[in-house]
């Protein structure tokens, strides 16, 4: 092994040995630092060498082309794999109750405003029979709840009206 002068020099390698460290192919270890930009650090015995600081984030970094995750910028093979592993990872978010299927949440749902509704018509009775409020107060609350009931159906119109309009 070649002499070692100063301590930072211990971690600049060259490529083969950067291939060996790490059980990557030479070629790919050139592309990806090539790709990354890394200059070399220096030589020895005639083969450039690189720093491992710089090497890593080369080596290791996000694979993804482009200017960020989108997987159409992907070679073909890499985005086969990329919804590959996206449809796994759907699978097992939906097996970890992760993501609830849209009828199932929108069944829950019409179940819970079915419960609200049915109690708000029954609270006029149960005040006017349960606290013994007076026929003007147990209409001031049908008023009320009739008002709340109407609001919720308004919400949940407008809210199918803004999922229409944006497909």
């Amino acid at each position: 092994m070649a002499d070692i002068n100063r301590l930072e020099e211990a971690y600049n390698w060259n490529i083969t040995r950067l291939a060996d460290a790490f059980g990557l192919h030479r070629d790919t270890v050139r592309k990806r630092l090539r790709d990354a930009g890394i200059v070399p650090a220096g030589t020895r015995n005639g083969a450039n060498v690189y720093a491992l600081k710089d090497v890593g984030p080369a080596l290791f970094g996000e694979t993804f082309g482009g200017t960020g995750l989108d997987p159409d910028e992907l070679p073909p093979q890499e985005r086969k794999a990329w919804y590959q592993s996206e449809n796994e990872r759907v699978k097992l978010e939906k097996d970890m109750r992760l993501l609830v299927p849209v009828e199932e949440a929108h069944r829950e749902m019409s179940r819970l405003a079915k419960a609200v509704a049915s109690s708000l018509d029954s609270l006029a009775d149960m005040l006017e029979r349960d606290a013994g409020l007076a026929p003007e107060t147990i209409e001031l609350v049908e008023k009320t709840t009739d008002a709340l009931r109407e609001q919720m159906y308004q919400s949940v119109i407008a809210d199918d009206e803004t999922e229409a309009a944006n497909g």
